[in-house]
């Protein structure tokens, strides 16, 4: 019965590719997503002062009646 511990066991590579000798390039920068949380920002924002007006009315027309 085989043992319940896992064991981790190293990555084999399959037999028909060729042996790696160079190792792999450097990986690049990630990409600048600062523009992308500007434009989130200013979405929210537009959403925000679009939505107060409405919000304000629903509540006096709460107080109101």
């Amino acid at each position: 019965m085989p043992s319940a511990k896992y064991e981790h066991q190293k990555p084999h590579r399959p037999a028909h590719l060729p042996r790696r000798l160079k190792p792999p390039p450097e990986r690049g920068a990630p990409p600048d997503l600062k523009w992308f949380m500007y434009i989130g920002l200013v979405l929210a924002l537009v959403v925000v002062a679009l939505l107060v007006p409405y919000l304000m009315a629903y509540v006096v027309e709460l107080l109101s009646s």
